[in-house]
């Protein structure tokens, strides 16, 4: 039978000192849903992430990543390499040159548009052609996050919204198969949070798999196909968001805090 996980994260645990960051965490993470992690502050989800994407190493368990391959124990770029992109809570755009610049900086990276420094120097036929290709793909994809726009506009005049749809274009020119957003709809308006919630709509239906760790519970529940509740590094609840909202461990831990 095909494995249907696109992540599973098995048994997976996190010592810090004495300190259990992560203790026995298990998640099946489903190709094609949106699943939501939350929980209060330091209930271990961004050590999750971290674990995820080999920023750091877990002390216990396994994640195996599109039924095949073992993601413990590698090194950032070669996890990203196999088509996971991660932000950040902390956005980091250059601010001082333009949107269609910062996506074309994620879009450089992968294989197809790779050339030598000589190329580069003396701006050969290949690195115009590719160049040219980079740059309409990097366009397309603000226009797929609403931001066409503001394609020529510098990363540091845009709002706090637009610059979070715009690292949400960078992470997509990747090409990734999954995304993991920490906190991005953290610092937006009303406003912002629905266009922020279109374009992950619009990813979904793309195919590409979304992992988001979230506070904001009616964003969550806009999205989400699966939410999982982490508190005190361990796995509290999880479930559709329906039933996670009238879940009375998560009341108590979580939601009933707020």
């Amino acid at each position: 039978m095909e494995n249907s996980a696109i992540l599973s994260i098995d048994n997976v645990g996190v010592m810090f000192g004495g300190l259990k960051a992560l203790d026995g965490v298990t998640i099946d993470i489903k190709k094609g849903e949106v699943l939501c992690i939350i929980g209060p502050n330091g209930a271990g989800k961004t050590t999750l992430f971290n674990c995820i994407t080999g920023f750091l190493k877990p002390s216990s368990g396994s994640i195996l990543y599109d039924g095949s391959v073992e993601l413990t124990g590698r090194r950032p770029y070669e996890i990203a390499s196999q088509g996971i992109y991660r932000s950040f809570q902390n956005l980091a755009l250059f601010a001082n040159i333009s949107a269609v610049e910062n996506v074309l900086i994620g879009g450089s990276k992968r294989a197809e548009f790779s050339y030598g420094i000589t190329d580069a120097i003396f701006r050969t036929k290949k690195f115009l052609t590719m160049e040219s290709a980079l740059r309409q793909e990097a366009i397309g994809m603000l226009e797929f996050v609403g931001i066409a726009g503001k394609k020529d506009n510098k990363a540091g005049e845009l709002s706090y919204g637009e610059r979070k749809l715009l690292e949400l274009a960078r992470g997509l020119i990747t090409k990734p198969k999954l995304l993991l957003l920490d906190e991005p709809a953290a610092g937006l308006n009303p406003t912002e949070k629905t266009e922020l919630v279109l374009a992950i709509k619009k990813i979904r239906e793309q195919k590409i798999n979304v992992v988001l760790i979230e506070h904001d519970m009616r964003f969550v529940s806009d999205i989400a196909n699966w939410i999982v509740v982490l508190d005190y590094g361990k796995k509290l609840a999880e479930g559709l968001p329906d039933d996670i909202k009238k879940n009375k461990a998560v009341i108590e831990a979580y939601l009933g805090t707020r």
